[in-house]
């Protein structure tokens, strides 16, 4: 069962799509967006960094999120929001345009279907995560890949399942930190000539 903070939670994960939206639609020169980027994810550092050091920072951050924040982030540790910037901004750095914005969008979309699908009806576990998370992020990355022509197909299909993988593997990371960049990455070599 899911929590109402888990759907909150969820929620305001599928506002990370900003991000790639922003970078298809508003900004085509990737420099420009990126120094946007940049300001924004340096200040969501600050605010982690103080909300851990000043008790006051600490007490208006916690009246704003505590419902939302997992066991990990209360305790000092960076917010999935952060790691979502942090991503963000390498994988635009990194990757061509289409590959970053597919990325993010698999990162965006596809762990809020796993995470939502997993814990509402998931059965068949895989460590801390789901067969049944595992098989909605992968076809809601596959209807994105199938919908959004930004590469050859088996390039995309590729991608949209190692954004899963990389959800489900129980690497020590963030699932919004390593779904993009693992995802990005492997798009990147197949778009590479050998």
């Amino acid at each position: 069962m899911i929590n109402k903070s888990e759907y909150y939670r969820k929620l305001i994960h599928t506002f990370n799509l900003v991000i790639p939206l922003s970078y298809f639609f508003i900004f085509p020169d990737k420099w420009n967006f990126l120094t946007i980027l940049i300001i924004l994810t340096i200040c969501f550092i600050l605010i982690d960094i103080c909300r851990n050091i000043f008790p006051s920072i600490r007490s208006i951050f916690s009246i704003l999120f505590d419902k939302m924040l997992r066991t990990h982030e209360l305790h000092g540790r960076f917010t999935g929001a952060t790691w979502v910037m942090i991503a963000s901004c390498i994988s635009i750095l990194l990757f061509s345009k289409p590959v970053a914005i597919l990325a993010l969008i698999f990162m965006s979309l596809g762990d809020t279907a796993a995470g939502l699908i997993g814990q509402k009806f998931g059965k068949h576990k895989i460590g801390e995560k789901t067969w049944e998370g595992f098989i909605a992020g992968l076809v809601v990355c596959l209807i994105i890949s199938f919908n959004y022509n930004l590469l050859p197909l088996h390039i995309s299909i590729s991608g949209a399942l190692t954004a899963m993988i990389m959800e489900i593997l129980p690497i020590p990371l963030d699932d919004n930190f390593k779904i993009p960049l693992g995802s990005g990455g492997i798009m990147m070599m197949l778009l590479s000539p050998i």
